[in-house]
């Protein structure tokens, strides 16, 4: 006798099978997970250094344009960015610090540019320590180029009644800041230039400079090489070639 299998019963069969196989599965699955459990963390909680400086910053420029400075409080250093445009020779400062911690010197002292030595600070907190700061100037200036005036095969000769006409790239326009000297051979200074006119001309890096005074006090023998140098602010540069002077 042939049994005969309704198809609907069928279907159902094949699909209870499918849908315990799968939740089988699943179980199988959660087992193979382990709960871990993590390791508990400790907060660290220090009180800040109040020996430390919160800020410090340049004031010469005015205080909407201050110059803000590097203060690192693990080196005890702070690093002044001055732009060599500013020809400063000394910095004005505003120091902000932790509340009863004071400062020496006071923040009203000048800090020089140009310190033969470190500028240094102390800070001390209400508790009588003590921490030390070393001020670092940074003149941001770009190279100094002087166009020679000789070559390596002529030398250049200018009467010392006459002017000295020199140009370059990237000096500061200021006679007081930008200073010309004659040296001889071991970069000694024999002789340093006056101002001529009004000024130096910015646009084209040039300017005159003259000799000053009688030309019977001028002390530059002839028949002898110089070196023109220029000091503009931060940096010098020297010409290659030698010159001469005649009287």
């Amino acid at each position: 006798m042939n049994i005969k299998i309704p198809k609907l019963k069928t279907t159902l069969f094949f699909t209870s099978f499918a849908l315990f196989s799968l939740l089988t599965s699943c179980d199988n699955e959660e087992e193979r997970w382990t709960d871990v459990q993590e390791d508990p963390v400790t907060e660290i909680i220090t009180d800040l250094d109040a020996r430390r400086i919160i800020s410090f910053k340049v004031t010469n420029p005015g205080e909407e344009q201050a110059i803000y400075s590097a203060v690192n409080n693990l080196d005890r250093t702070i690093t002044v960015y001055l732009p060599s445009y500013y020809q400063y020779e000394y910095l004005e400062t505003a120091i902000a610090l932790p509340e009863k911690t004071t400062i020496s010197p006071a923040a009203t002292e000048l800090v020089p540019v140009f310190a033969k030595t470190p500028f240094l600070y102390t800070t001390k907190a209400a508790d009588g320590s003590t921490a030390i700061y070393t001020v670092k100037v940074v003149i941001q200036q770009p190279k100094l180029v002087l166009n020679e005036l000789s070559t390596e095969t002529s030398t250049y000769s200018v009467a010392v009644s006459a002017s000295l006409s020199l140009k370059g790239e990237n000096f500061i326009p200021s006679y007081e800041v930008t200073k010309v000297y004659a040296v001889d051979a071991q970069g000694n200074k024999k002789w340093q230039f006056q101002q001529y006119n009004d000024g130096l001309d910015l646009f084209s890096f040039s300017g005159k400079y003259s000799f000053g005074g009688a030309i019977a006090d001028i002390t530059l023998e002839a028949n002898t090489d110089y070196w023109i140098q220029m000091e503009s602010y931060n940096l010098t540069a020297k010409m290659k070639y030698p010159i001469r002077f005649t009287k």
